[in-house]
């Protein structure tokens, strides 16, 4: 049963409502208003200004004023240390509170976003999370692209494989999962989001609530003048992203996830992406080891070997790939090197690379 509108809930399910900013002054208002638009108010309110050097802090002063009587709010400043610290800031905040959403200051909800996640958290007491589809709003015109994330809770590690954990301000969490696992990881410049929800996802279900979907900013707040998209401010983000998932699917909750149909695919593809990335950015020892991971994952497509045999030559090339001589040595019939199904030679010896 849904809250009356523009009521809190009682205290042992309120919402906290957590948003992180840095230097966002001309997207922040927007977002802030649709948590004062919200059908079912959250019990508290705590904003989390990063270090802007911009006016923002000022454009959240005046808010609060604004809304004072309404909703609770609090400001609470660090120095810059990036958006897991300024989340994890506003998770220590809401102790009192059952439940938490962060909202970053260029994304803005529907306004019954709380309503509907609340309502579908409350009814599952198993549930670690409740999440909305989500609707990508670009810079230049670019139309809006809306996702259907109704998938998500068949497998949520695998589906945040193949799309991304983009989903924090689409999310209503349970505060004591987050806080269980102690919240984001502060030394993950990118990809803290998914390193937090894949473990998330093994302690309980993952609720998809239909419904109008979420807008989240892609390129909007530097269009405006203010910071830009943690996820695109790093040329190596392809393998920032890929290790994390990686250690995630090595470690012993989410290596059982490795005999689902596509996750050994999924994860090539991760590291086919990163290899191309680290080869266009000039590290060729660096792709060697990124395409030896593809070839792990899913050693039947001919691309991959062909991109290894690409990045072994560059290595070679900038003499970072010692290759030692043996001697030469008397070899029976049995040792030599035949080709394999018919393949090129090169793919073969691409195959025998990717082997050491």
């Amino acid at each position: 049963m849904v809250p009356d509108a523009k009521k809190p809930v009682s205290s042992d399910s309120a919402v906290a409502v957590v948003v992180p900013f840095f230097n966002r002054r001309n997207t922040l208002l927007a977002t802030l208003v649709s948590i004062e638009k919200q059908t079912l108010a959250p019990q508290r309110v705590i904003l989390v200004d990063d270090g802007s050097t911009d006016d923002g802090t000022v454009v959240a002063r005046a808010w609060i004023d604004k809304v004072r009587g309404q909703l609770e709010c609090s400001l609470h400043g660090q120095t810059n240390a990036g958006p897991s610290a300024a989340r994890n800031r506003g998770l220590d905040q809401a102790r009192d509170c059952a439940y938490v959403a962060f909202l970053d200051s260029d994304d803005v909800w529907p306004s019954d976003f709380l309503s509907r996640t609340h309502g579908a958290l409350t009814a599952s007491p198993r549930a670690v999370a409740a999440t909305c589809d989500r609707r990508f709003v670009y810079s230049g015109g670019t139309r809006p692209k809306t996702e259907d994330c109704s998938s998500l809770p068949r497998c949520p590690p695998v589906w945040m494989l193949e799309n991304g954990a983009g989903i924090v301000s689409t999310s209503l969490l349970r505060r004591s999962a987050v806080a269980r696992l102690g919240g984001f990881n502060p030394a993950l410049l990118t990809g803290e989001d998914a390193a937090l929800f894949m473990r998330m996802s093994l302690d309980g279900l993952w609720l998809h609530v239909p419904g109008r979907p979420v807008d989240l900013g892609c390129g909007v707040a530097q269009e405006r003048g203010g910071e830009g998209n943690l996820s695109m401010k790093h040329s190596d983000r392809q393998l920032r992203w890929v290790k994390v998932y990686d250690q995630f699917f090595s470690e012993d909750g989410g290596r059982v996830f490795l005999d689902h149909p596509h996750c050994r695919r999924l994860m090539a593809l991760r590291w086919y992406a990163a290899g191309k990335e680290t080869y266009r950015n000039g590290s060729a020892s660096e792709a060697l080891a990124c395409f030896r991971k593809v070839l792990a994952f899913n050693p039947k497509r001919g691309r991959y070997y062909r991109w290894l045999v690409r990045a072994w030559l560059a290595s070679l090339l900038q003499g970072r790939l010692r290759v030692s001589i043996a001697p030469p040595r008397r070899t029976n019939t049995a040792d030599t090197v035949r080709p394999i199904s018919g393949r090129p030679s090169a793919i073969n010896v691409a195959r025998q690379l990717a082997e050491h």
